[in-house]
């Protein structure tokens, strides 16, 4: 009997466990210091088929080695635009990102597959990200933001 009582305690406690949610904090936009990239990409008249494995190659590269948070390329019907949207906690991490983008073996290969045709950078970005990018020839458009939150 004291094995079932046991038992029944056990299937409560996990039960209320399971029940109880992370509590979630949210932060204006302004106060977050995540940065979020957006480039749009020309596929060079490459197929589909590469962009696609080359892409996939990328983000499994990519995610046993980089900091980010989000990292998805979004290919357009006809094969020829991409997006990609990378997320990262602060300035710091896409600058880790750059460094290790530039030094690392994909990046002659990216520019063999793709072409940048804008590079939108929206959060707050420090002073020290803008500068690292502009000296490594990175043209940026860089947007702030005027509303809205991060729920983390």
């Amino acid at each position: 009997m004291k094995k079932i009582h046991l038992l029944f305690l056990v299937i409560v406690f996990s039960c209320q466990t399971n029940n109880v949610q992370k509590e979630q904090v949210v932060l204006d936009n302004e106060d977050s210091e995540e940065i979020t990239f957006i480039l749009e990409l020309n596929t060079k008249e490459n197929s589909p088929e590469d962009v696609e494995n080359f892409t996939q190659y990328l983000s499994d590269f990519i995610v046993e080695r980089e900091p980010s948070t989000v990292y998805g390329y979004y290919i357009s019907e006809d094969g020829k635009k991409v997006t990609l949207i990378e997320r990262y906690n602060n300035s710091q991490d896409g600058i880790q990102h750059g460094i290790d983008f530039i030094n690392g073996p994909n990046f002659e290969k990216f520019f063999e597959i793709f072409e940048i045709e804008s590079f939108i950078t929206i959060g707050n970005a420090t002073d020290e990200f803008k500068s690292w990018t502009s000296e490594n020839g990175f043209e940026i458009e860089y947007r702030e933001s005027i509303g809205g939150y991060v729920r983390k």
